[in-house]
């Protein structure tokens, strides 16, 4: 018999008594994903049971004396689907080459008062830029001198690396000989680059952080590793349990609908706004940056945001923060308590700017997890003798803690031309809106 988990929540939900009628289970083990069911009244074949003489049942009792009698999916029967071979598969570095090998194939990632440059199969640099445009201080984390790339072998396995709650395989490079570090006793830094398959991504950094000192750990989502199923991320697999009532015991326990109602209550009056800085970064000096949270209730913060009357806020724990508002424009201030506040405008919104943008650059304008605009007319740039500009993209996702979480960070591909990342599940039910230049219909002119 397999070892099962019942999902966590009806631990919390409810109190058990159980008995076991012919299964081993453990209702702590951690190994597989199951989801509850409440079906009423066992009074047709379940689904569950199909083809099967004998099922395996769970009798459980609540702390409200309900009694119901649930049903466990079987491992036995279950025909695990078997991966393809793969063996004509191009190899990872073979599909990476156009990033190794690539003059301009390189990514930005700006972290309040750090910003990061990563050239693919060359070099990761961390360097302050101020106000003239040049630099305050540079680092350089790693590099990468050969032309030859690590092979992996059509036969090995491929490591995988545990991220959020799944296992990525991944295609790591190594990249040595960095600056001397003081704090290691004048060792040279260096950094291990994961990339990971991810079918939405082009070369994003999705994880910046110093493991030890001076020892620095980037994890790289792009969509040309997708190409080999073997760096395809492994599909969770849900299985379904049916519990049903028994006697005269409801449906659905009380306790769990008083959750549900509970849950309810608390999303249609506080809907909570959780702005995240995109994964806190470890600066040189071993110090980490705080994930920034800002916390807002609102009757209607969708309504308010479109408006631009409710601003997103961002970069907290770093020198420069920023703030956007749809609509009206994105800035970057820094506060100090003897100087004051110092804020630098990176772009207003014109609706007949965008519009030329858009066309310029013949944008999609349904595409389907994301949406972009453009803010011009910054602040005078002083390195490039041009406004500042941002493109602010704003993508539907389903992979954050929360539905109500919303994740941003801002990059600086080139000097003073900016790009705003902003996720969140809220953004996805946004998107049905847009018209033939990409805006929700709502937004002002």
């Amino acid at each position: 018999m397999g070892n099962f988990m019942l999902w966590k929540g009806i631990l919390l939900m409810i109190t058990i008594t159980v008995s076991y009628v012919n299964c081993n289970f453990d209702p702590f083990g951690d190994t597989k994903l199951h989801s509850i069911n409440w079906p009423g009244k066992l009074v047709a074949k379940n689904p569950a049971e199909t083809g099967k003489d004998e099922i395996e049942k769970l009798s459980i009792i609540t702390s409200n004396n309900e009694k119901y009698e649930c049903i466990l999916p079987s491992t036995e029967n279950k025909k695990k689907s078997k991966e393809p071979d793969n063996l004509d598969a191009e190899s990872p570095e073979i599909l990476l080459s156009t990033l190794f090998t690539g003059k301009k194939s390189c990514t930005y990632r700006m972290e309040g008062y750090w910003s990061y440059e990563l050239c693919h199969g060359r070099h990761l640099n961390q360097f302050h830029e101020n106000s003239k445009g040049s630099y305050d201080h540079h680092y350089v984390l790693g590099s990468y001198k050969s032309n030859k790339f690590p092979t992996i072998a059509k036969d090995e396995q491929v490591p995988t690396k545990h991220i959020g709650n799944k296992d990525f395989p991944y295609y790591k490079l190594v990249m040595t000989g960095g600056t001397p570090c003081d704090l290691a006793d004048g060792q040279p830094r260096q950094t291990s680059v994961y990339y990971i398959c991810d079918e939405n991504a082009k070369d994003e950094i999705i994880i910046l952080k110093e493991v030890v000192t001076c020892q620095y750990e980037v994890v790289v989502a792009t969509y040309l590793l997708c190409k080999n199923s073997k760096y395809r991320p492994k599909k969770e697999i849900i299985n379904q349990i049916y519990c049903h009532s028994v006697d005269d015991s409801p449906s659905i326990p009380k306790a769990e609908l008083e959750l549900k109602d509970r849950i309810l209550k608390m999303h249609n009056v506080n809907v909570l706004f959780d702005v995240l800085g995109k994964h806190g970064v470890a600066s040189a000096s071993g110090k980490s940056k705080p994930i920034a949270t800002n916390k807002v209730i609102n009757d209607d913060p969708v309504k308010g945001f479109l408006k631009g009357t409710y601003c997103l806020n961002g970069g907290e724990g770093g020198w420069w923060k920023y703030e956007f508002c749809y609509g009206k424009y994105v800035k970057q201030y820094h506060e100090d308590q003897v100087t004051g506040k110092t804020v630098i405008l990176l772009g207003t919104w014109d609706l007949n700017a965008h519009k030329e943008w858009f066309r310029n650059n013949k944008k999609d304008p349904a595409h389907k997890s994301t949406m972009e605009l453009f803010f011009g007319k910054g602040d005078m740039c002083e390195a490039t003798a041009q406004q500042r500009k941002v493109i602010v993209r704003l993508r539907c996702s389903n992979d954050l803690a929360t539905p109500n979480a919303i994740a941003m960070y801002l990059l600086e591909p080139t000097t003073c031309s900016y790009i705003l990342v902003i996720e969140s599940a809220k953004i996805c039910s946004l998107l049905d809106s847009r018209d033939e230049f990409g805006i929700i219909k709502t937004m002002p002119e």
